[in-house]
Protein backbone atom coordinates (compact mmCIF):
# COMPACT_ATOMS: atom_id res chain seq x y z
CA UNK A 1 0.00 0.00 0.00
CA UNK A 2 1.23 3.37 -0.76
CA UNK A 3 -0.07 6.42 1.22
CA UNK A 4 0.80 9.80 2.52
CA UNK A 5 4.14 9.50 5.44
CA UNK A 6 2.51 10.15 8.61
CA UNK A 7 4.31 11.33 12.37
CA UNK A 8 3.74 7.72 13.16
CA UNK A 9 6.14 6.69 10.34
CA UNK A 10 9.10 8.92 10.84
CA UNK A 11 10.70 6.37 13.07
CA UNK A 12 10.36 3.69 10.42
CA UNK A 13 11.26 6.12 7.73
CA UNK A 14 14.55 7.24 9.54
CA UNK A 15 16.02 3.62 10.44
CA UNK A 16 16.08 3.21 6.61
CA UNK A 17 17.41 6.47 6.08
CA UNK A 18 20.01 5.37 7.79
CA UNK A 19 20.77 1.83 6.31
CA UNK A 20 21.21 3.80 2.74
CA UNK A 21 22.90 6.54 3.53
CA UNK A 22 26.06 7.78 4.03
CA UNK A 23 25.32 11.27 5.42
CA UNK A 24 21.59 10.42 6.13
CA UNK A 25 18.76 13.52 6.98
CA UNK A 26 18.48 13.79 10.46
CA UNK A 27 14.54 12.86 12.14
CA UNK A 28 13.87 16.19 12.64
CA UNK A 29 14.43 16.77 8.84
CA UNK A 30 11.76 14.20 8.10
CA UNK A 31 9.40 15.50 10.54
CA UNK A 32 9.59 19.21 8.75
CA UNK A 33 9.43 17.92 5.81
CA UNK A 34 5.87 16.74 6.18
CA UNK A 35 4.57 20.07 6.69
CA UNK A 36 6.56 21.46 3.19
CA UNK A 37 6.23 18.47 0.96
CA UNK A 38 4.68 15.72 -0.59
CA UNK A 39 5.81 12.86 1.37
CA UNK A 40 4.77 9.02 0.67
CA UNK A 41 5.44 5.24 1.99
CA UNK A 42 5.17 2.20 0.71
CA UNK A 43 4.22 -0.57 3.15
CA UNK A 44 4.69 -4.05 2.83
CA UNK A 45 2.92 -6.26 5.27
CA UNK A 46 1.94 -2.82 7.12
CA UNK A 47 5.73 -2.37 7.44
CA UNK A 48 6.76 1.24 5.71
CA UNK A 49 9.56 -0.19 3.44
CA UNK A 50 10.15 2.86 1.48
CA UNK A 51 9.80 6.55 1.54
CA UNK A 52 9.83 9.75 -1.32
CA UNK A 53 9.95 12.98 -0.57
CA UNK A 54 8.61 15.32 -3.66
CA UNK A 55 8.92 18.86 -3.44
CA UNK A 56 6.16 20.92 -5.28
CA UNK A 57 7.43 24.27 -6.87
CA UNK A 58 5.51 26.32 -8.80
CA UNK A 59 4.73 24.06 -12.21
CA UNK A 60 7.53 21.90 -11.35
CA UNK A 61 9.30 19.01 -8.71
CA UNK A 62 11.87 18.32 -7.40
CA UNK A 63 12.87 14.20 -5.69
CA UNK A 64 14.76 15.33 -2.92
CA UNK A 65 14.51 11.71 -1.02
CA UNK A 66 13.70 8.18 -2.10
CA UNK A 67 15.06 5.03 -0.47
CA UNK A 68 13.78 1.73 -0.17
CA UNK A 69 14.80 -0.52 2.64
CA UNK A 70 17.83 -2.66 1.70
CA UNK A 71 15.54 -6.19 2.43
CA UNK A 72 12.90 -5.03 0.19
CA UNK A 73 15.17 -3.75 -3.16
CA UNK A 74 15.19 -5.66 -6.28
CA UNK A 75 11.10 -5.97 -5.92
CA UNK A 76 9.49 -2.88 -8.00
CA UNK A 77 8.69 -1.24 -5.03
CA UNK A 78 10.86 1.78 -6.22
CA UNK A 79 9.22 1.75 -9.18
CA UNK A 80 5.96 1.85 -8.25
CA UNK A 81 6.35 4.62 -5.19
CA UNK A 82 7.83 6.71 -7.23
CA UNK A 83 4.85 6.61 -10.21
CA UNK A 84 2.29 6.68 -7.52
CA UNK A 85 4.05 9.80 -5.71
CA UNK A 86 4.27 11.58 -8.98
CA UNK A 87 1.02 11.05 -10.25
CA UNK A 88 -0.21 11.93 -6.67
CA UNK A 89 1.53 15.58 -7.24
CA UNK A 90 -1.28 18.56 -6.92
CA UNK A 91 0.27 21.03 -8.94
CA UNK A 92 0.68 18.86 -12.49
CA UNK A 93 4.49 19.72 -12.74
CA UNK A 94 5.70 19.67 -16.69
CA UNK A 95 9.13 18.55 -15.31
CA UNK A 96 10.96 16.66 -12.31
CA UNK A 97 14.52 17.17 -11.60
CA UNK A 98 16.69 15.05 -8.93
CA UNK A 99 20.07 14.52 -8.22
CA UNK A 100 21.90 11.43 -7.86
CA UNK A 101 25.33 10.06 -6.68
CA UNK A 102 26.84 9.00 -9.80
CA UNK A 103 27.88 5.67 -8.50
CA UNK A 104 24.59 4.53 -7.57
CA UNK A 105 23.59 2.48 -10.09
CA UNK A 106 20.93 1.40 -9.25
CA UNK A 107 18.78 4.34 -8.61
CA UNK A 108 20.10 5.71 -12.22
CA UNK A 109 18.20 2.59 -13.79
CA UNK A 110 15.39 3.26 -11.81
CA UNK A 111 14.82 6.25 -12.41
CA UNK A 112 15.76 6.00 -16.36
CA UNK A 113 13.05 3.45 -16.19
CA UNK A 114 10.55 5.88 -14.63
CA UNK A 115 11.56 8.37 -17.17
CA UNK A 116 14.44 10.54 -16.44
CA UNK A 117 17.13 11.27 -18.09
CA UNK A 118 20.72 12.84 -17.45
CA UNK A 119 20.92 16.31 -18.22
CA UNK A 120 24.30 17.58 -16.27
CA UNK A 121 26.89 16.24 -14.04
CA UNK A 122 27.29 18.73 -10.44
CA UNK A 123 31.19 17.68 -9.87
CA UNK A 124 31.89 17.21 -6.37
CA UNK A 125 28.99 16.94 -5.01
CA UNK A 126 27.77 14.95 -2.44
CA UNK A 127 30.15 13.72 0.57
CA UNK A 128 31.75 10.39 0.72
CA UNK A 129 32.88 8.42 4.09
CA UNK A 130 36.10 8.70 3.24
CA UNK A 131 36.75 12.55 2.91
CA UNK A 132 36.20 13.05 -0.60
CA UNK A 133 33.40 13.92 -2.77
CA UNK A 134 31.37 12.46 -5.54
CA UNK A 135 29.37 14.07 -8.54
CA UNK A 136 26.11 14.29 -8.59
CA UNK A 137 24.20 12.94 -11.57
CA UNK A 138 21.46 15.82 -12.33
CA UNK A 139 18.16 14.07 -14.08
CA UNK A 140 15.14 15.30 -15.25
CA UNK A 141 11.17 13.88 -16.32
CA UNK A 142 9.15 15.88 -18.75
CA UNK A 143 5.41 15.38 -18.09
CA UNK A 144 4.85 15.06 -21.11
CA UNK A 145 0.52 13.60 -20.36
CA UNK A 146 -0.03 16.82 -18.21
CA UNK A 147 1.71 19.43 -20.99
CA UNK A 148 0.19 17.58 -24.19
CA UNK A 149 -2.80 18.53 -22.17
CA UNK A 150 -2.60 22.10 -21.64
CA UNK A 151 -3.23 22.10 -25.50
CA UNK A 152 -6.44 19.98 -25.56
CA UNK A 153 -8.84 22.18 -27.01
Amino acid sequence: MIRLMQKADLNQVHAIENQVQTHPWKRQQFAESLASYQCSVIEHEQKVVGFCILQPVVDEANLLLMAIDPQYQGQGLGFKLLAHAIQQLKNEPVQIFLEVRESNHPAIALYEKSGFHQIDLRKNYYPCEDGGREHAVIMVKTCHDDFAALFKS
